[in-house]
């Protein structure tokens, strides 16, 4: 088995900044009411752009900061809630793009962690060695599926497109997954391709942040790592009040925590690698750090994977 290591990283967000103080309007709510309840203050929205150009674009910001040949590509994988269509898939219009040959290209619906899937099963490709490079892109368009009254959503969620570039390493690396798929309560957040999204917040509430500190836990149980040895976590940007919950059952500061919601708002499947690309960017992250990922969300579907840098 080779291990792998990540290199590169890029995001793509629409122009379209919508600020609170215009929810505030729509809604007729108080100022810090949406801040309050949720700690987001701005989220992105497409005009014009389809959810490939948001993915292209991620891909593109990705190459300004490396010097990578993404003809050497292997294998694409797309993690999205939000589809605009069935065939051909967001990763082989990127293919298309970018004139990648010999690439093998899938599109999955796993729920808002799908990022986490996509990212293990690129990383699969590359251990067992059937490829060595692989681009992992998590990409939403909620403002097309968001109910504009539901108030519940409409705060929340967010267009955005993240990408991952991770290749074969001979430098032994610690890699480790734990993905979980769980068919109960899996009605509490749902959305059919010609309706709008459903959630029920109190019970994703309960789920986000019970299920998920279960397992991040077994992760660390079958790495043997602590969190005392984690760099960071980069969590699924779901929610301010949510991710001040699972700091809190797993007694860790909020800075052990990336958080920018705050600007970004919920773009599902992209708000890992949004976030994580932010953090190269800032130098946060440095050789042989150890950080963790954990995602959350329809399904229902939850998982976690602990990666060295």
């Amino acid at each position: 088995m080779y291990s792998i290591e990540i290199l590169g990283n890029g995001y793509y967000l629409p122009k379209h900044k919508i600020e609170n103080e215009e929810l505030n309007t729509i809604f007729s709510i108080d100022s810090n009411w949406i801040y309050k309840r949720t700690g987001i203050q701005s989220r992105y929205y497409v005009e014009k752009e389809k959810i490939e150009d948001l993915a292209i674009g991620s891909v593109k910001n990705l190459l300004e900061h490396t010097n990578f040949s993404i003809k050497n590509v292997g294998i694409i994988v797309v993690a999205t809630t939000s589809t605009s269509k069935l065939m051909p898939g967001i990763s082989f219009a990127i293919q298309k793009y970018f004139s990648i040959d010999n690439c093998l290209c899938l599109d999955i619906l796993a729920g808002c962690s799908g990022y986490i899937n996509a990212f293990d099963i690129v990383r699969k490709y590359i251990a067992l060695g059937e490829v060595e490079y692989g681009l992992v892109i998590g990409a939403d368009v909620l403002s097309k599926y968001v109910d504009h009254k539901d108030i519940n959503t409409a705060v929340l969620l967010g267009d955005g497109a993240g990408a991952t570039l991770i290749g074969k390493t001979d430098t032994q690396k610690k890699y480790a997954s734990f993905i979980e798929s769980d068919w109960r309560d899996n009605e509490i957040l749902t959305c059919a391709t010609d309706e709008k999204i459903f959630m029920d917040g109190k019970k994703i509430y309960k789920f986000g942040t019970t299920r998920t500190v279960q397992n991040l836990r077994q992760l660390l149980e079958i790495t043997g790592e602590k969190l005392d040895d984690i760099a960071y976590i980069i969590p699924h940007q779901s929610n301010l009040r949510m991710l001040e919950s699972i700091c809190n059952k797993l007694n860790i500061p909020m800075e052990k925590m990336y958080i920018n919601l705050e600007r970004v708002g919920n773009t599902f499947c992209a708000s890992i690698p949004i976030a994580l690309t932010e953090m190269y960017e800032k130098n946060i992250l440095n050789k042989k750090d150890k950080v963790i990922f954990i995602g959350y969300g329809g399904g229902l579907n939850l998982g976690s994977i602990l990666c060295e840098i």
